[in-house]
C-alpha cells in the first residue's frame, strides 16, 4: 500500500482541557486496561484499510464513529479520558477533513496530563499490536483505523509505520500543543469503520467502501448514500483562473458540496456571496429562498433549496 499522494489536513481545532486537578499517575505497578473486543472474533480479518480522502460534506455522526468512541470513552471513565468530538461545519480546517464526512473522532488525551496520557498509550499499544494468529495491527484493522495523530507523530495504515507530524518534534513550546495533537488524539476511520460494517462490530469482513466518487468539474462530491464497491476515478482539484473574484475562487473551492439548511460554515458562505445574500456563514431561511429562486430561473435544476450538482454547475456558469 503506497503512501497517499496528496496533504492529509487534520483537526487542529480541539478543546484544550483543564486538567491540573487530574495529574494523577496509576498506582505503581498497575496495568493500564485496554479496550475490550469481542469474544468469538473469526479468524478472517481485514487487511490494512486503504486511504480514501474525504470528498464529501457530510458532517453528520455516523455508527462506527460514535461506537469506537464510546468503547474509549467506558474504558477510561477512570482515567478521565471521556471526553471526544467528530464532526464540525465543512472547510473549517482547509479543504480536506474526515471531520466533515463524519469519520474522525477526536478523543481528548492530553500529554501533559498522566492518567489520560497513560490511556493513550494503551490504547495505541492495543490497535496496533499482533494478534495471536499473527495479525499485525488486528484491532485497527478490525476497527477500520486509517490514521492516528499523537503527540507529534502520525501512524498510517497504508504502510503501518510511525512517522514526524508536521515537524512538530522541534515545536515544543505549549502554544503548538492542538496543532501538534499532545491535547487529543486524531483517529480517522475507513467507510467500513464509520458505519460500523467490520468484524470487531459484526464479526463479518466487507469488502473495501470507497464511499461517494466526485465528478471532474466539482471539487467535492453529493452525499454518501450506499455502499460504492468500486474505487473512485481520481482527478486533479479544479482552479479557478487567477483572475477570477474573491467570490469565483470561492465558489469553486466548495463546488459540489452538499450544502444545505441547518448547516454553516465557509462553504455556506460561499453560497450566499454567490447568490448576493447577507453573508452569514448559515444557512438559514433567508438562503433558502435566493436557492429556491436561483433554482427556479436556471432550467435543469430542481427545485429544493438545497445546493445540489446541477445548481452549482448553474451558480458557477453565472459568476464570473
Amino acid at each position: 500500500m503506497s503512501h497517499p499522494r496528496f496533504a492529509i489536513l487534520i483537526s487542529l481545532g480541539a478543546t484544550v482541557l483543564a486538567s491540573a486537578a487530574l495529574m494523577v499517575a496509576p498506582p505503581a505497578g498497575a496495568t493500564v486496561p485496554h479496550p475490550s473486543a469481542p469474544s468469538g472474533l473469526t479468524r478472517t480479518i481485514e487487511p490494512l484499510t486503504d486511504y480514501v480522502e474525504q470528498v464529501s460534506c457530510d458532517p453528520h455522526l455516523r455508527s462506527g464513529t460514535v461506537k469506537f468512541a464510546h468503547l474509549l470513552a467506558a474504558t477510561y471513565t477512570s482515567y478521565n479520558a471521556t471526553s471526544w468530538s467528530s464532526t464540525y461545519a465543512c472547510g473549517t480546517d482547509g479543504n480536506r477533513s474526515e471531520h466533515y464526512d463524519g469519520r474522525a473522532i477526536d478523543w481528548m488525551v492530553d500529554v501533559h496530563n498522566t492518567r489520560q496520557f497513560a490511556a493513550a498509550k494503551a490504547t495505541i499499544a492495543w490497535l496496533l499490536a499482533t494478534d495471536r494468529a499473527g495479525n499485525r495491527f488486528a484491532m485497527a484493522r478490525r476497527l477500520g483505523v486509517m490514521y492516528l495523530i499523537y503527540n507529534n507523530r502520525m501512524w498510517g495504515s497504508w504502510d503501518g509505520r510511525w512517522q514526524s507530524y508536521n515537524n512538530c518534534a522541534n515545536l515544543p513550546g505549549r502554544a503548538n500543543d492542538n496543532a501538534c495533537h499532545r491535547t487529543h488524539m486524531h483517529i480517522s476511520l475507513s467507510w467500513n469503520g464509520a458505519t460500523g460494517r467490520t468484524s470487531f462490530w459484526t464479526n463479518r469482513v466487507y469488502l473495501t467502501d470507497f464511499g461517494p466518487c466526485r465528478a471532474p468539474d466539482l471539487n467535492w462530491a453529493f452525499l454518501y448514500t450506499r455502499v460504492n464497491t468500486q474505487e473512485c476515478q481520481r482527478y486533479p482539484l479544479v482552479q479557478a483562473k487567477s483572475t477570477a473574484s474573491a467570490t469565483k475562487k470561492a465558489l469553486v473551492t466548495y463546488s459540489g458540496a452538499a450544502v444545505r439548511s441547518g448547516w454553516d460554515g465557509p462553504a455556506v458562505s460561499a453560497v450566499q456571496r454567490g447568490l448576493h445574500v447577507t453573508v452569514s456563514g448559515s444557512y438559514g431561511p433567508a438562503t433558502v429562498s435566493a436557492v429556491r429562486h436561483f433554482q427556479a430561473t436556471h432550467r435543469g435544476c430542481p427545485i429544493t433549496g438545497a445546493m445540489n450538482q446541477r445548481t452549482w454547475r448553474a451558480l458557477l456558469a453565472a459568476v464570473r
